[in-house]
């Protein structure tokens, strides 16, 4: 049975997520913003599971007891970064499905830093391992996710 204090409830409850998604200030209708935001998304999640994938590359191989010093610093420094590249992208992308763009932008930046910080890190003398593929395609896909949730927030 469907009475007046259930409809007020859920008139309430929809206003203030409504009202409590805002973005620079301006309302953000979820189911709106849903088929923008989708491609975003779709880049975050790919964003973070290759973060997943090369991690437990990394740790693999920090594992070998005859890693040379020079190669397990690059790698440890590699490990750092993707913790916080992955904590960052998990971070944009909880605020972009709620609606919130106020740290998005900074966030995914940072994550493209984190992963750029890695890939400058393995350049110089490490360009052979095959870490250094990943890494590099890790940075592409992280600017991707970078650019387009740069489109996404762009009409708010």
């Amino acid at each position: 049975m469907f009475t007046s204090g259930a409809a007020y409830d859920k008139v309430i409850s929809t206003k203030m997520v409504y009202v409590g998604t805002m973005s620079a200030g301006r309302p953000c209708n979820p189911r709106r913003m849903l088929p923008r935001s989708q491609p975003t998304r779709l880049s975050t999640k790919k964003a973070s599971l290759k973060y997943s994938d090369t991690m437990n590359k990394i740790n693999v191989m920090l594992e070998a007891k005859d890693l040379p010093g020079e190669e397990r610093e690059a790698i440890s420094h590699c490990r750092e970064k993707y913790r916080e590249a992955s904590s960052q992208m998990a971070s944009g992308a909880d605020h972009l499905s709620s609606c919130d763009f106020r740290h998005t932008r900074q966030e995914f930046m940072d994550a493209l830093t984190a992963v750029r910080s890695c890939l400058d890190r393995l350049h110089d003398s490490f360009q052979s391992l095959p870490l250094y593929a990943l890494v590099e395609a890790d940075f592409a896909v992280t600017g991707v996710a970078r650019d387009l949730e740069a489109l996404t927030n762009s009409g708010w």
